[in-house]
């Protein structure tokens, strides 16, 4: 029996005469001085679902009215990237940690415990 399965569109062969495309090709980055950043003292958690990573980002606040008021855990913003993004993330962050001296083995063998 033949395998019908259709592969994923970037597995796929290029039509006969049609150049294949390179998977190493990918578009320019352009870098905007302008796109929005944020602050985050923490990511209080993520969920995996559909593909998809999503980070949630927290940061600590008060209510500055209120001059009894406590410290509160706000939620400050989310990242959605897809699955395959968050593994490359993970490897680079990684690298990036443990050039600098910030090896996240290393931490994790000492004791540093995931918050």
């Amino acid at each position: 029996m033949a395998n019908t399965a259709r592969k994923p569109s970037h597995l796929r062969l290029a039509p006969t005469g049609a150049p294949s495309p390179n998977a190493n090709d990918q578009p320019n980055l352009i870098d905007d001085p302008f796109a929005p950043e944020f602050f985050a003292s923490a990511c209080c958690g993520f969920s995996i679902g559909q593909g998809h990573v999503t980070l949630t980002f927290e940061t600590a606040r008060c209510n500055h009215y209120d001059p009894s008021a406590k410290m509160s855990r706000v939620v400050v913003g989310r990242v959605v990237i897809p699955a395959q993004a968050a593994q490359a993330l993970v490897l680079q962050l990684n690298d990036a940690l443990e050039r600098s001296g910030l090896s996240p083995t290393k931490a994790a063998a000492a004791g540093m415990a995931v918050q």
